[in-house]
């Protein structure tokens, strides 16, 4: 399959305000494939500092498996990682394809090694297996989705690498995928994306997605991963916690507001 440069590669492309929300181009492109891929979101002196902090908070990558390397409790760590809520890059990403009105849920990071393990998380959801919770639609001139995940890049991802996965469109195929592919890893439809430190990718959770098993020895995964869901849902089983929300703005803490939509202001971009 012959490859098409991705439009939004370009790291010296002005990025829209966050009055523009999405440009005709990112609309199109989350639209079509279920993911946005946003270049050079974080500048390489953040990411270095937020490596750094992994390393201090003993974050190791002992394992290939995406499950047993999740980390948590970065928000109460630094401003860097806190500004990650509502980062002026992906706030108006958010408020397009969720609507003014959306909370963060729930967060984690991965940090995965090239163990001897197998590795890899196998394929789930699609549209055509419709979650209340998980579920990408349109009405009139606007997309709506349920839960929606912002994954932040701290490390080079190569294509081959491993990491995050996806078959793209299937974020509103009608009919399911063959079950031989579904859950698989080793179908022809599947995707890895390329993605470099500092880059991120959002996607819908009805995209059939997973993680490929990290492939590369010269470094490890560290990927930090914030899931949003419109303002009345919650998806995890707990409200997202943070130690100590007093040293975030008001509107990160707006973000972090229980599920509820009476009486609920929109978020400000």
């Amino acid at each position: 399959m012959p490859t098409v440069a991705d439009p939004l590669a370009d790291p010296l492309a002005d990025p829209p305000t966050v009055a523009a929300m999405l440009s005709d181009q990112e609309r199109f492109l989350f639209d079509l494939r279920g993911y946005l891929v946003l270049r050079g979101v974080l500048p390489p002196k953040q990411v270095a500092r937020m490596q750094a902090d992994l390393a201090s908070h003993s974050i190791l990558a002992t394992t290939n498996d995406p499950f047993r390397s999740r980390f948590h409790g970065y928000l109460d760590w630094s401003d860097d990682w806190r500004g990650l809520i509502d980062h002026a890059r992906v706030l108006p990403v958010l408020r397009a394809i969720i609507g003014e009105k959306f909370r963060l849920d729930h967060t984690y990071g991965m940090a995965m090694s090239a163990s001897g393990e197998t590795g890899g998380e196998g394929l789930h959801h699609e549209a055509a297996l419709f979650d209340h919770g998980c579920y990408y639609t349109t009405h009139g001139n606007r997309m709506h989705n349920g839960l929606v995940v912002v994954s932040y890049a701290l490390a080079d991802v190569p294509a081959g690498a491993g990491g995050f996965c996806c078959i793209p469109g299937t974020h509103k195929t009608l009919y399911p995928l063959p079950p031989a592919w579904f859950g698989a890893l080793d179908n022809p439809l599947l995707e890895q994306v390329p993605l470099a430190a500092g880059d991120v990718v959002v996607f819908t959770e009805s995209l059939a997605h997973g993680t490929l098993p990290w492939t590369l020895t010269s470094h490890e995964r560290r990927a930090v991963l914030l899931k949003y869901a419109p303002a009345y849902m919650q998806w995890s089983k707990s409200p997202q916690v943070a130690a100590d929300r007093t040293r975030m703005t008001a509107r990160q803490q707006a973000i972090l507001a229980p599920a509820g939509m009476w009486e609920r202001p929109p978020i400000a971009g």
